[in-house]
């Protein structure tokens, strides 16, 4: 039997009407003629692969996709999404028959991938879309600028049933005030479209913009912007907070399980990992590291761990297992078996944000997303 809403101890809420006001608003900062690539990598960044994708294809005119991998390219095609859908990591050599089935655009930055793809297009009777990836600085996939792509285009080009369809970088330091860095990378961007020019090369789409630099850095934009936590509310950019007045649409929530006492110097979790100097109410709580909460948000030192909202007000985690958690409530009253348990969201006047996760644990908004399994239910509403 499935997971249901009943059955889970921990629950991701999407609100999917946020989900589309903060594409309305991002639409207004870009302007009309930039597309928006939603990428859908890491399980939605937490907040599920499948559903947000098809809403955003059905409900908010988005017809630009993109994963990380191609399992996920792959589940996202089973689900019924139609509309263009870029892999932008590396596809594994035994995928290349599915990739090209699928009908999936391809990252291409050296000449293995190329000539696979090539081969099993003819096989299909198929034509490949490819998206030249430029280094510019991140030194992870890529193709330099001068000879390395020059070389790359001409085997592109020599091979049968592929198609230069786009061309894009990533930006490293795009999350910087200091935007001395973003620039050399675009300097070097645009001698690459330049030198791809010269070889009669205009690919219909051309993208760098990533999240950070879609609200701070307008003259990274081309044809395309490419986003994943910003549409969920998320924004990273550096300068004024929030500044597309964005809702975060995640909330993320549990229950309590038990509550007992712990007194001054007794054993509470394994190893004796918190150890009260005081007499202290604990309430057991119905999640943990399974269910994706980043680890080093819960140390033995309690005054720099994270927080969870019970009855509005903030208690403080005092160890993390693998399927359950413990919170200081000695200061709440009336704390029982079964009250709501708030890991990210609001509760009355107080909120906990997976940004302030990411800060506490010293960390980023997006590893605390991406952090969360597949084992919490994912509960859409609208509005």
């Amino acid at each position: 039997m499935p997971q249901t809403l009943a059955t889970a101890n921990s629950v991701v809420t999407v609100d999917l009407a946020k989900v589309k006001r903060n594409i309305e608003r991002i639409r207004r900062h870009i302007g009309p003629e930039v597309a928006i690539l939603y990428t859908a990598k890491s399980n939605g960044y937490g907040h599920g692969l499948i559903e947000p994708t098809l809403f955003m294809e059905r409900e908010c005119g988005i017809h630009h996709f993109a994963t990380g991998m191609l399992c996920e390219a792959i589940q996202l095609r089973e689900a019924g999404l139609r509309d263009f859908l870029l892999v932008l990591g590396g596809i594994p050599y035994d995928g290349v028959p599915e990739f090209v089935h699928w009908d999936l655009a391809a990252t291409v930055y050296e000449d293995t991938i190329p000539k696979a793809l090539s081969a099993e297009a003819v096989r299909q009777g198929k034509t490949v879309k490819v998206h030249l990836k430029i280094d510019t600085g991140l030194r992870r996939l890529g193709v330099r600028v001068g000879q390395p792509l020059t070389d790359l285009v001409n085997l592109v080009r020599s091979l049968p049933n592929l198609e230069i369809h786009g061309v894009y970088t990533h930006l490293a330091n795009g999350y910087s005030l200091d935007k001395s860095f973003t620039h050399q990378q675009m300097g070097e961007f645009e001698q690459a479209l330049a030198q791809l020019r010269e070889m009669g090369i205009r690919p219909p789409l051309i993208h760098a913009a990533n999240t950070a630099a879609t609200v701070a850095s307008p003259e990274t934009y081309y044809d395309m912007v490419r986003l994943a936590a910003l549409i969920f509310g998320y924004d990273i950019s550096p300068g004024i907070p929030n500044r597309l007045g964005l809702e975060p649409s995640m909330e993320w929530s549990s229950f309590v399980t038990n509550v007992l006492w712990a007194e001054e110097g007794e054993n509470v979790s394994y190893y004796r990992f918190f150890v009260p100097k005081r007499r202290t109410r604990v309430a057991i709580l119905g999640f943990g590291m399974g269910d994706g909460y980043v680890r080093n948000l819960v140390t033995q030192d309690t005054a720099h761990n994270a927080d969870v909202l019970i009855h509005g007000r903030r208690a403080r985690l005092l160890d993390l297992n693998v399927d359950q958690a413990f919170a200081d409530v000695t200061d709440i009253p009336d704390v029982k078996i079964g009250d709501r348990v708030i890991l990210v969201g609001r509760d009355g006047d107080e909120e906990i944000t997976t940004m302030e996760l990411g800060e506490r644990g010293g960390t980023s908004n997006g590893h605390v997303c991406c952090s969360i399994t597949s084992r919490p239910f994912r509960h859409y509403i609208n509005g």
